[in-house]
């Protein structure tokens, strides 16, 4: 299993009062969604040579994961009514921070982790944890490649990672209607 969660929360940043319930975001996953459907585009054009994307692969499928993780735990930050009966402006935000995904992933309330790990195993037939720990600072490392001295990636790895957050956060969230 995944190590217990971090209580990111209550570092030194300031934490943002959430309206509302917390619960998965359908609007951060549509945006990992729309990563993931990037890296496709590449992945899947026959006659692309992938050496040649390697980067954008690798931070599209990754952006993917990191957004799809943040999807689990959404909120609104404002919002509400006005005395007017007017509906004030909000802010969707994830109640998880930061790029590298093993510790975005750690600042889940366990359930929500153990409803992910499970969903994850169900939807792609791998464990979350192997691929979280080899791919979880993939997306740090390849948007600035030129600052990393070498380095190897594992394309169908975070390419499965990604695809499986994508099912299994969409699960979880259809399942906590």
């Amino acid at each position: 299993n995944m190590a217990k969660r971090k209580d990111s929360r209550s570092s030194t940043r300031h934490a943002p009062q959430f309206s509302g319930v917390i619960r998965p975001n359908g609007r951060i996953w549509v945006s990992a969604e729309q990563f993931y459907r990037a890296a496709e585009q590449i992945w899947t054009n026959e006659g692309v040579d992938l050496n040649a994307f390697v980067f954008p692969l690798i931070v599209n499928y990754a952006l993917c994961a990191e957004l799809s993780l943040k999807a689990a735990e959404g909120g609104t930050v404002g919002g509400g009514v006005t005395p007017d009966g007017l509906v004030k402006a909000a802010k969707i935000m994830s109640t998880a921070h930061g790029h590298n995904l093993s510790d975005v992933f750690a600042s889940l309330e366990l359930p929500t982790q153990a409803a992910i790990e499970s969903a994850f195993l169900a939807m792609s037939g791998e464990q979350l944890a192997p691929l979280l720990t080899k791919c979880s600072n993939y997306f740090i490392q390849a948007r600035y490649a030129y600052e990393q001295i070498g380095g190897s990636y594992d394309l169908t790895g975070v390419r499965t990672l990604a695809k499986g957050l994508l099912d299994a956060i969409k699960a979880f969230g259809t399942k906590n209607l």
